[in-house]
This record gives structure tokens, C-alpha cells and sequence, in this order.
């Protein structure tokens, strides 16, 4: 009888034992979520808008994921920082990486991806300066920061369209002045990224049946631009949020294509001191020339085509003049992208 009570007593503890540690783990707090440190390559705009709106809508936090936002100081800065570890993923001209990929093999690091499926660099000029086509800028005066990547890529725009370099005449100039120098014509031509500077020049007075551009992807010169970056160190830690900071920057960029309004109002929540009617304009005119392409309708966003990127390698490290050809592995690690018929974007 004795022996019985004490078999029913351990089976009762037992079960106690069992309840309290279930209750443990339903009460215990759920496991933090992964912190990404985030760059964009410039201030924050409308043509950011699938991060934003992936943010601001929750996408991230959906995937387990607290992203931070910071605005960026163009593509060079980027790279360095993910490099340095400041950042964990960043939003670099692939061009640029591709550059410091050939000459700090050690701390190489891939795109995993494509954010601008066409380069929006161009070279804008004035009507009544007239210049009509590429070849007329011989002679003239182009006024450039000196590490701006549009301008790094003109003597490849040049050689391809025929243009003796050695006969432009480069001014240095600060890059904060360059549409203004432009406006005041105290330079005959600028490089720029087309939803920039197009919109700045109509911002400073241009009317823009006075704007004439020379988009380097319509000339000979079809790059890739933008992408998402991640530092070797946090992919190889976090495998599982680089892929959900993928899916939820995807069902951003969806949202940008459903409505575009919503990049206005992300990018206007981020920096309320933006202004809207030339936020809606910029996005317009970077939606149609590189991110949502025909390609990007067809295919999906965010994949590379091998092809065509080996070209990119090709010719950037022919240009920048580079000590080695980084590999497509070095470029491009698909292995984080969702199925296509999950990248498609309507």
C-alpha cells in the first residue's frame, strides 16, 4: 500500500515537473530579433522605396528582423564601411564593388541582389549649348566630382561612341554645385545619375525642354547599377536573415509596382523635409529606366544574368584599369534568391 502511494506520489511530481517546465517555455520571452545595419548609398528618396516600405510595413519584422536605416554617402563610402564591418548589408553601385573586390581580394564580398537592373548614369547637357550627340562633347567643358562613378565610366562611354577624351576639358568641381554649374553654363556638361539630375536641374529653373541627356545604356554601355550588398562575415552568421531580408525587400519592391504612391509616402515618413511632387517624379523616372525593366517584367527582380554580368567585369576592369578580374563568384552569390515565380513582380 505504502509502495503504491509513493509510485502515485513520484508519477504526480512527474507530471509537475513536466507542467512547469512547459510553462516555462511558453511564459519565457520569444528569441530577439536578428539586428541588420542597413545603408543606403545616398539620402533617402523615393527610388529607395522597397526598403522603406519593407520596413515601415513590417516585412522585416515579419522575417524576424531588426533593420535599421541609414542614409549613405555615396557608393565608395558603402563599400569601405561593409568592408570595415560598420555596416552588415548596404545598397553599393555594383560597378564600384567590382573595383575594390580587384583590389582587396581578402575582404571580397558579393552582390546577392540586383537592385538597378539598368545603370542610370548619363551625361547631361543643355539644348542651346548644341550638342546633339555623344561625339560633340570634344571640346568642351565637363564639370565632375572626381570620384563620381558616372564619371569614372566616361572613357569607356567615350571609346565606344568615338570620343577623343584627351579633347574634353574635366573640371573638378564640387558635387553639390554640378547641376547649378550646369544651369549657369559655366560648364557644358555634367555626369549624372538621370532621376537625379534631371530633377534637379527642373528644381534649379531648367525647363525641361532645355534638358538634353545622354543615358550611357542607350549608347553602348549597358551596366548594372545598384545592388544589395552583405559583408562576408554576417552572411556566414546569418545565412537565414540575408534570405529574409531578400523576401522582404521583394514584396517591398511589389508594393512599389502596385502603387508607387507608397514610396513617396515611405520615403516622405523617413525624411518628412522631402518634397513630394519631385519624390513622385524621381521614382517615375527611375521605375522606367532601371528598376522595373522590361527584363524585371519578364523575369523577376533581383537575378543577374551571368552573361551579361561577366561583360561588366570585362569592361569595368578594363577601364578602371584594375591589378586583377574579380570572379562572377565574387560578384554574385545567387544562393540567397527566392524562386523566380517568387521574384516576380506583378
Amino acid at each position: 500500500m505504502i509502495k503504491g502511494r509513493r509510485t502515485i506520489m513520484r508519477s504526480f511530481l512527474q507530471i509537475l515537473s513536466a507542467g512547469a517546465v512547459i510553462a516555462s517555455l511558453v511564459t519565457a520571452p520569444a528569441l530577439a530579433d536578428t539586428k541588420i545595419r542597413f545603408t543606403l548609398d545616398w539620402i533617402p528618396g523615393a527610388t529607395h522605396g522597397a526598403f522603406l516600405i519593407a520596413k515601415q510595413k513590417g516585412y522585416y519584422k515579419e522575417e524576424g528582423l531588426d533593420v535599421t536605416i541609414d542614409p549613405g554617402k555615396g557608393s565608395a563610402e558603402v563599400v569601405r564601411q561593409i568592408a570595415a564591418g560598420v555596416y552588415d548589408i548596404g545598397f553599393p553601385d555594383i560597378n564600384v564593388l567590382m573595383d575594390f573586390n580587384a583590389k582587396n581580394p581578402e575582404q571580397a564580398f558579393p552582390a546577392v541582389l540586383s537592385g538597378y537592373e539598368e545603370a542610370p548614369a548619363s551625361i547631361f547637357v543643355l539644348k542651346s549649348s548644341g550638342i546633339e550627340e555623344p561625339k560633340q562633347l570634344e571640346g568642351k567643358k565637363l564639370g565632375s566630382a572626381a570620384h563620381d562613378s558616372t564619371f569614372k565610366l566616361f572613357p569607356i562611354f567615350s571609346e565606344i561612341n568615338g570620343i577623343d577624351m584627351s579633347s574634353v576639358q574635366v573640371e573638378y568641381i564640387d558635387p553639390r554645385l554640378r547641376e547649378t554649374l550646369l544651369a549657369q553654363k559655366s560648364v557644358d556638361a555634367i555626369p549624372g545619375q538621370v532621376f537625379n539630375s534631371l530633377l534637379e536641374l527642373k528644381a534649379k529653373g531648367v525647363p525641361e525642354s532645355e534638358i538634353k541627356y545622354f543615358m550611357y545604356k542607350d549608347y553602348g554601355l549597358e551596366l548594372y547599377s545598384n545592388s544589395v550588398a552583405v559583408s562576408p562575415a554576417f552572411m556566414k552568421e546569418n545565412p537565414e536573415a540575408v534570405r529574409g531580408f531578400i523576401r522582404a525587400t521583394i514584396k517591398g519592391i511589389r508594393d512599389l509596382v502596385k502603387d508607387p504612391e507608397d514610396g513617396v509616402k515611405a520615403a516622405l515618413a523617413y525624411e518628412p523635409l522631402l518634397n513630394a511632387d519631385i519624390e513622385r517624379e524621381r521614382l517615375r523616372v527611375a521605375m522606367e529606366c532601371c528598376i522595373i525593366t522590361d527584363t524585371v517584367l519578364e523575369k523577376g527582380y533581383g537575378d543577374f544574368d551571368r552573361e551579361r554580368l561577366q561583360k561588366d567585369i570585362d569592361l569595368i576592369s578594363d577601364a578602371y584599369k584594375l591589378p586583377r578580374k574579380p570572379s562572377l563568384d565574387e560578384m554574385f552569390d545567387p544562393s540567397f534568391l527566392p524562386p523566380q515565380s517568387e521574384r516576380l513582380v506583378k
